[in-house]
């Protein structure tokens, strides 16, 4: 199986021994085309001719990837301090579900995140097949004659990748500075995703992709989705429907954090997501940036963009467990990613 995202502590450990190797082998090693890109944020499309003679770092992401959010502070401070210097960063978002391939999607989370270097749009897939890449995030390191220098997957890396630059560039070495990456214990809950595709529990008998199934209220699994109501889940998402007992979603976990990445059927109005933690409304010592109070103090989402929402924020690492409620049949949930802290 191929992992996509540095999410879970095994593959974090596989990160820190694929970063000994620095360049993979099976790598493009020469900076590959640009041509494909399917469109271009902050800067007209750059070409092997502009690029010629330069240091070009490139980082593969996706804005409802937490982990390359992440990454963007670091990134940015490596555009201000380098970028006079000679380092030219590009941005490449490739789309993990299908509604991240729409340009407003990606310019908005642009935006959000402050990020003003290049950014190729990649809704087509073509760069990270040109760059043979698998993993959200991941940057690669071009030297001054076009050539593969370094490469990182996931996060933990800024060090190296920073001297890396450095050299590249010509302005001597530096004292490194500890990792900005999270510890990520080995009981967090992994990234789980609500789509048949990559579903962790197999599907109860009866069971049938696309169609309308009512899951009993009973027992639920830890550290996975567990549904019960009327539900219709497709490749990518699940949705709730209305018949055959309320829908709800829960979801025993152990985190810090929680991110859910949502959609709401396109021409719907706004709908509200009920949101509770442990039975009860979410606290707001660790309520997430999206979650509101209505004047019972029940906590809720209001969803209305496709994104990444952040429901619980900064609480002690521990066992909990999520439940969402929706409040009508246009919510579309997509996946869970979990944070340390």
């Amino acid at each position: 199986m191929v992992l996509e995202k540095a999410r879970s502590i095994s593959f974090v450990l596989f990160l820190l021994f694929a970063g000994v190797m620095g360049v993979t082998p099976s790598l493009a090693s020469d900076l590959p085309s640009f041509s494909g890109a399917t469109g271009w944020i902050n800067s007209p499309p750059l070409t092997d001719g502009s690029l010629r003679g330069k240091v070009v770092l490139i980082d593969f992401w996706e804005y409802t990837c937490v982990n390359c959010v992440r990454t963007f502070p670091v990134l940015k401070r490596w555009y201000r301090t380098y970028g006079p210097k000679g380092l030219v960063l590009i941005g490449i978002h490739t789309p993990e579900f299908s509604f991240a391939r729409k340009e407003n999607h990606v310019a908005y989370a642009v935006k959000k995140y402050h990020l003003e270097y290049p950014v190729a749009i990649d809704s087509d897939r073509r760069l990270w097949d040109r760059f043979h890449n698998h993993y959200w995030p991941a940057q690669y390191l071009f030297d001054r004659n076009g050539k593969l220098i370094f490469h990182t997957i996931g996060e933990g890396d800024d060090e190296r990748m920073e001297a890396a630059i450095r050299g590249a560039i010509g302005v001597g070495a530096k004292a490194l500075e500890s990792s900005s990456a999270p510890d990520f214990p080995e009981s967090m809950t992994p990234e789980l995703y609500a789509g048949t595709e990559r579903q962790s529990l197999s599907p109860p008998p009866g069971f049938v992709s696309g169609e309308p199934f009512v899951y009993p209220k009973g027992p639920v699994v830890s550290d996975n989705i567990n549904l019960s109501g009327s539900w219709i889940s497709t490749a990518e998402f699940v949705r709730p429907v209305f018949s055959g007992g309320h829908p709800e979603l829960t979801l025993p976990y152990h985190a810090a954090g929680v991110r859910c990445v949502l959609r709401h059927e396109k021409g719907a109005k706004p709908v509200r997501i009920l949101v509770f933690q442990d039975g009860k409304p979410v606290s707001r010592k660790v309520s997430g940036e999206d979650i509101r109070y209505d004047r019972k103090g029940e906590s809720y989402l209001l969803l209305r963009a496709p994104r990444m929402y952040t429901l619980i924020s900064h609480q002690s690492f521990g066992g909990h467990t999520l439940t969402l409620v929706p409040a009508g049949p246009a919510v579309r949930i997509y996946s869970f990613t979990f944070d340390p802290t």
